[in-house]
């Protein structure tokens, strides 16, 4: 099936994040904070439009890679939760 231009956008997106190391050893609050200021700095308008465009790319591979952190995160609640309610003995 072929990939719509938006899931292609997302993979260029998760692929910026991958390859570039400072954010992909990120925490998630620490990727948080900074793409909240780039939403910051995109909503005043006060940059380039190059550097809007900088920012927007950057803000997209932050936004994935906080994604991918919830991602692994929510699986490993359902293996924990999953692996808890086997171990419990029926009542």
């Amino acid at each position: 099936m072929a990939k719509t231009s938006n899931e292609k956008s997302l993979d260029k997106a998760g692929d910026l994040a991958s390859a570039d190391p400072a954010i992909s050893n990120l925490g998630y609050e620490d990727a948080m904070k900074q793409l909240e200021s780039i939403v910051d700095q995109l909503e005043s308008g006060a940059i380039s439009l190059e550097d809007s465009l900088k920012a927007f790319e950057r803000g997209r591979a932050l936004s994935n890679h906080c994604r991918g952190i919830l991602d692994n995160a929510t699986k490993r609640i359902q293996t924990l939760t999953a692996d808890a309610l086997s171990k419990q003995e029926p009542e």
